[in-house]
């Protein structure tokens, strides 16, 4: 670990501790009236008391006003710039701070020895820049330490997460677009509201760390599609669905990547694996950049397959929870990317055939393994069926369970990141690793006959 990776980023309460202390001076109440806020609310912000940080403290409200009210309360001397050079240099040594405030610290620490003159001409331009700088910056990292989420977060603190992305990730195996496309998938919890149920005490920014370093060699879709039309039999004892998707994942690096596709039968099925398959799957087909995975998998694995069935695996499921047994079958693929970053198109189509055991088969659950630009599943039923039954759909994200459900009982689905209208969700954004859907049919004669 690097000296720079050792220090802290600077939090606003170190910031006004640094401000009313050596080398400055400045006394809380002199603060208090820069920020024109009481000198309670200054002493609370000190020692982390607050929950949020206030709203007129936003760097697009103080603005510079507050570097300029701070520089007012010093004379415009020699001494006043060596005081403040004396912090620049303080502030580079102490704390990891973002290029624009290091170059700020670096050009006002390295003025040197300034008579009057000199001195005025710093502290109208140089000074103040520096000092909203640290201010912008401590208000940034602050705000995302606290517990409370990001509702709006000020354009600064899109430059110092962006910084802290680039000291975390391998800069020459990502570009600026490939990091920012990152910050936006960790923008897409934060302002979804999907941080603050899990932070307890951690900052956003240990957050964006993590995620980012997990995600960093990881692959990710740049868009993921898929329709299902559903047909119930008459006698409501079998239901098939004929499911058709596209997805294009990007990988990353150039090691081999399994991806699996799931589709459970929510019950436990006692059955022989061949006998179980042969039965519920029908007119399978997939490829690989337009190649048949078939193919695809003997030219890269040296292997014999013959059919897609030879792929699919049956496993037994157990509830942690309320301890039901249930039956999933996998299809389990190994994709061979020729360079790094490639983007691997993926195409399949299938019917699965299950049996309608009261509510239990109607219900089934989607969610994403990788962070995905875009994303949309489509629902039909078809005619027969659309005269008895309904679809009911609710999103869900990764960190809050809270979004699936909702506060009026009457309303069928709960929107959090994506949006939903029965028979499509939709997240036009970067959904995270997590996100998704339950997805559930229902009887009409039970609902009002209403869809």
């Amino acid at each position: 670990m690097n000296a720079k990776s050792m220090k802290k980023a600077l939090l606003f309460n170190d910031f006004l501790t640094s401000l009313s202390g050596e080398p400055l001076e400045i006394k809380y109440k002199n603060l208090a009236g820069i920020f024109h806020v009481s000198e309670s609310t200054v002493s609370k912000l000190r020692h982390a008391k607050l929950n949020r940080m206030p709203s007129a403290m936003n760097p697009d409200v103080v603005g510079a006003g507050f570097a300029q009210g701070v520089v007012r309360s010093f004379a415009p001397s020699g001494s006043t710039a060596r005081r403040f050079s004396a912090y620049a240099r303080m502030i580079c040594d102490s704390y990891l701070i973002s290029e624009k405030l290091e170059n700020a610290a670096a050009a006002l620490a390295g003025a040197g020895a300034a008579d009057d003159d000199a001195a005025k001409e710093l502290c109208a331009a140089e000074i103040p820049r520096f000092i909203r700088c640290c201010y912008e910056e401590a208000y940034a990292n602050s705000e995302t330490d606290f517990s409370g989420c990001v509702v709006a977060r000020c354009p600064v603190q899109s430059d110092i997460l962006y910084q802290k992305i680039c000291d975390v990730v391998d800069r020459d195996t990502f570009d600026d677009a490939r990091l920012r496309q990152l910050l936006n998938v960790v923008y897409a919890a934060n302002i979804r509201r999907q941080i603050n149920t899990v932070v307890d005490g951690r900052s956003g920014m240990d957050l964006v760390d993590r995620f980012v370093r997990n995600q960093a060699g990881e692959p990710f879709y740049n868009y993921v599609h898929r329709t299902e039309v559903i047909s119930i039999s008459e006698d409501a004892a079998r239901m098939v669905r004929r499911i058709k998707g596209r997805q294009q994942i990007v990988l990353q690096t150039l090691k081999s990547q399994e991806i699996v596709l799931r589709q459970s039968f929510n019950h436990y099925v006692d059955m022989p694996d061949e006998e179980l398959i042969g039965s519920s799957f029908r007119k399978f087909a997939c490829t690989v950049n337009h190649i048949p995975v078939v193919q695809y998998l003997n030219l890269h694995e040296n292997a014999h397959y013959t059919s897609l069935e030879q792929l699919l695996t049956v496993r037994q499921t157990r509830d942690p929870i309320g301890g039901g047994a249930g039956t999933d079958v996998d299809f389990r693929l190994r994709l061979y990317p020729g360079v790094a970053g490639e983007a691997v198109n993926i195409s399949y189509e299938y019917y699965f055939l299950t049996p309608l055991i009261d509510n239990i088969s109607c219900n089934y659950s989607f969610s994403l393994f990788y962070p995905c630009k875009f994303l949309e599943h489509e629902f039909a039923l078809d005619a027969k069926t659309k005269k008895k039954w309904g679809v009911q759909v609710k999103l869900f994200t990764p960190m809050t369970t809270s979004a699936c459900t909702s506060e009026c009982s009457e309303e069928l689905t709960a929107r959090s990141g994506g949006t939903s209208d029965l028979k499509r969700i939709t997240f036009y954004d970067w959904a995270l690793p997590g996100t998704g859907y339950f997805r559930n049919l229902y009887e009409l004669k039970y609902a009002g006959g209403k869809e």
